[in-house]
């Protein structure tokens, strides 16, 4: 994801391109630009840029935010290298504590760690973290049993991803106080990216050396639960083992990075998702209602298995359209490695163009009703095949996209299949949620009140020879 400061940085160089046209944009301060206004509102800031001024908005001196598909194709598509995700004009270097991860390789050495990765991430694992993920949120709907139960939501569910993710990534090689110091760091290096002022981090202001050493914590807790696994392999399929098997031994900088980076981008986006699912459930009672009605009838009081995922369309539905309204990954962006041109604009080298999953998701030209929580949307083949294919990525695009795209949405299926499969939720009154864009879009102030489902009416209805007098009890 592009980093909050480069959005509204200005130039770093003067490039010798002759302007023939300039995008409109917003004017802002005459020192500080639009650095103010974004930092206090990004997600306001973008939305209305792009409503007020079209598809491309210059926010900066050589800052571009650009929101239209064809366009967001021509970027993230290009073959020729005119846009690129290493940014040679950016000093800040704000990935730079993990350098040898596959998020923040490019070139051939991208490619290469890719193809590496690519295994952990392929069929076989996927229906693996099924039983993962299916198994952990049993064990979560157990400490939710006391009635009626009160909770802080995303701290719920960053535990829990931490526990499917412990499985997939190292299959469970950390202990309990490795992983309650690997969240801890996490959360700490997520508040420290949100500052929009920081320096490069070789200048040692305060915010930079809380970061480095929240960095350097994380890439130790991670490097010891490394070694550990690698004294003591497992035969099950898990990232690590997979890089391991690669010949990566002798390469602890990438397995330590690209660990730690995997906890940030994948862990906490996953959490982030699940966390808004629940809340729009919690708000939407007919949809919820609908939901456990399609889980019920496939369920029946087991647990789900990879078997049942095809045959829960409306959850699936429920989980796109969550991600369409809240996605976690909310911003990202290119950098024009050559003087070029875009939708009539002349782009200098150097220029950071920018798109925002938020602000492309809630376009009117593409979703009727953008602001309203519409799952049936996903169903409807007709609304469905008017839709650009660059209209919608929560999870980026291009050959970039997020490796793991398809494990994080099979998880989420079964995450909320599962929880919603023993449990009602309700918001708790008055009580202020809003996100939180700091690298992923943070779900605050999500409190829910969860019963117990005791006889789930879909279940007992659709029961195969079982009569609606014997339908046995639902358990979770």
């Amino acid at each position: 994801m592009g980093s909050l400061s480069n959005l509204c940085r200005a130039a770093q160089s003067e490039s010798v391109i002759s302007y023939q046209r300039i995008p409109p944009g917003p004017k802002g301060g005459p020192v500080l630009g639009n650095r103010i206004a974004f930092s206090q509102d990004p997600l306001s800031f973008l939305l209305n840029c792009s409503r007020e001024y079209g598809d491309v908005v210059r926010v900066a001196k050589q800052t571009y935010f650009v929101n239209r598909p064809d366009l967001i194709h021509t970027i993230f598509h290009n073959k020729d290298g005119t846009f690129s995700k290493t940014d040679p004009y950016d000093t800040t270097q704000n990935h730079s504590a993990f350098p040898a991860s596959v998020m923040n390789s490019s070139g051939s050495e991208w490619a290469d760690k890719r193809r590496k990765l690519r295994p952990a991430f392929q069929s076989d694992p996927i229906l693996q973290s099924v039983e993962q993920a299916s198994s952990a949120s049993h064990l979560l709907l157990a400490s939710w049993r006391q009635e009626p139960l009160r909770f802080d939501v995303r701290e719920d569910m960053v535990q829990l991803c931490m526990e499917i993710g412990s499985r997939f990534l190292f299959d469970g090689s950390a202990d309990p106080r490795e992983t309650k110091r690997v969240l801890d760091t996490v959360d700490a290096i997520m508040k420290l990216m949100r500052s929009p002022f920081r320096l490069p981090l070789c200048i040692p202001t305060p915010n930079n050396l809380r970061l480095r050493r929240s960095r350097a914590e994380l890439g130790e807790t991670i490097g010891e639960i490394v070694e550990r696994y690698r004294r003591s392999p497992s035969n099950r399929v898990c990232l690590l083992g997979t890089m391991l098997s690669e010949g990566e031994h002798g390469d602890s900088a990438w397995v330590r990075d690209e660990m730690a980076t995997m906890i940030m981008s994948g862990l906490e986006p996953l959490a982030a998702g699940l966390t808004w699912t629940l809340y729009l459930l919690a708000s939407h009672a007919e949809i919820r209602r609908e939901l456990q009605y399609e889980i019920d009838a496939v369920l029946q009081g087991h647990l789900l298995a990879a078997s049942d995922i095809s045959r829960l369309p409306f959850t699936e539905a429920v989980v796109k359209e969550s991600l369409r309204l809240y996605p976690p990954a909310w911003m990202t962006g290119r950098v024009a490695t050559r003087d070029c041109s875009l939708a009539g604009f002349e782009v200098p080298a150097g220029t950071l163009l920018t798109v925002s999953q938020w602000v492309s998701h809630r376009d009117p030209r593409y979703f009727e009703s953008p602001d309203e929580y519409r799952p049936h949307r996903w169903l409807d083949q007709t609304d469905m095949a008017g839709l650009p294919s660059y209209a919608y990525f929560p999870f980026g695009t291009g050959p970039r996209k997020c490796i793991g795209s398809h494990l994080s949405i099979t998880q989420m299926i079964v995450v909320i299949a599962s929880l919603m499969h023993g449990f009602d939720i309700e918001p708790v009154p008055d009580t202020n949620v809003r996100p939180y864009p700091a690298l992923v879009l943070r779900p605050i102030g999500v409190r829910l009140r969860a019963t117990l489902r005791r006889w789930p009416h879909a279940a007992r209805a659709n029961a195969n020879s079982t009569s609606p007098g014997r339908c046995p009890r639902n358990e979770h």
